[in-house]
């Protein structure tokens, strides 16, 4: 049986949950929380509810189908994704898990903190994804800017490879003490062609060769960056089958183009899961 790892548990992601799992493959679903929707409260617009439905009590609907149908569910944070040998490695703040085949449906955040010229180096000593970028920091100085385990998780990463790898929460306080973590506010990034110094608002700098942008949990943004998905104006690049540019990672819900609406999240979840289990046979 072929393993289906679903990133997200708003509609797009227990859609394609049920078209995956009815189709015969062993879905999982690995999720922190149920994501946008869980901040609404009646949802007066969905097919088939005529006086609404409170959105949380929609979501748990949708689990508890998806979980009768066999689908599995983990609490967790996804924080990255990495190629192997056959398929993919999900990588969660605890543990990493197998698939065939990944659906990205965890919607939109792109957790850019407002620091003075942080567009300016993108590319250019900003980076938003540790393993992709590490390699090129080796006997240099870096920054994680960031707060919580994704930050902390960036960290591990870059620490394999480089010495000299420092933790700024930009005036947060740091959700672990594992390590210390500056948490000095942030106000800009200065430097020429290439990033050179972190300047704080206390009026105090550093200097840094570069810096690694880890504010929040992982959307969709940053772990399109991990394996290389394109991406434009903040959405992940599909075909109409929804799949992505690699081979076996597809994309449904918020996080692609189109009308944020649940109507058009659980058709990109049909979408998403039986395009997932063509591409299962088709290997």
């Amino acid at each position: 049986m072929k393993d289906v790892i679903i990133i997200g548990k708003g509609p797009a992601g227990i859609s394609a949950a049920l078209y995956a799992v009815r189709g015969g493959a062993s879905v999982s679903v690995v999720a922190k929380d149920g994501g946008a929707l869980t901040k609404a409260d009646l949802i007066q617009n969905y097919y088939g509810f005529e006086n609404g439905i409170n959105a949380k009590q929609l979501i748990q609907n949708g689990i508890t189908q998806a979980e009768n149908l066999g689908v599995k569910f983990f609490e967790n944070e996804v924080v990255g994704i990495e190629f192997a040998q056959h398929g993919y490695l999900v990588k969660t703040l605890t543990d990493t898990k197998q698939a065939d085949v990944v659906i990205i449906a965890c919607g939109t955040s792109r957790n850019i903190p407002p620091i003075e010229n942080i567009d300016r180096f993108e590319g250019k000593g900003v980076s938003y994804c540790a393993i992709c970028d590490g390699f090129f920091y080796r006997g240099k100085r870096v920054a994680v800017i960031g707060n919580g385990g994704y930050a902390l998780s960036e960290y591990h990463v870059l620490k394999n490879i480089i010495q000299d790898v420092t933790i700024y929460t930009n005036g947060l306080k740091a959700e672990f003490d594992e390590i210390k973590a500056d948490e000095r506010k942030i106000k800009a990034f200065e430097g020429e062609d290439i990033i050179k110094n972190i300047v704080f608002e206390n009026g105090s700098s550093i200097p840094v060769d570069g810096v690694f942008i880890a504010c929040g949990s992982a959307g969709a943004f940053e772990l399109s960056k991990k394996v290389g998905l394109a991406i434009s104006q903040n959405k992940i690049v599909t075909d109409e089958k929804r799949a992505t540019n690699i081979p076996g990672i597809f994309a449904a819900g918020d996080c692609v183009s189109g009308l944020q609406q649940i109507a058009k999240a659980v058709c990109d979840g049909m979408i998403a899961g039986t395009e997932a289990l063509k591409y299962l046979k088709n290997r």
